[in-house]
């Protein structure tokens, strides 16, 4: 089965290594911020910032917007 290509940031990803991706900048980060009860250390806020920018700009090449 082909799967289908995703830009993210300056390389081209299938679905399992963006998978692995969101797991680095989301998860990780989110199951920080549970064990500290809700405070968050900013090296974890910038990849949750990094995983919004990187996922908006993919999901406006997969809906074909030029923005």
């Amino acid at each position: 089965m082909k799967q289908q290509k995703i830009k993210w940031g300056d390389k081209d990803i299938n679905i399992v290594e963006l998978l692995d991706e969101l797991e680095r900048l989301v998860v990780f980060p989110v199951q920080s911020m549970h064990e500290m009860d809700g405070d968050m250390f900013m090296s974890d806020y910038q990849k949750l910032c990094e995983a919004h920018w990187k996922i908006s700009a993919a999901l406006r090449q997969v809906k074909g917007d030029k923005k």
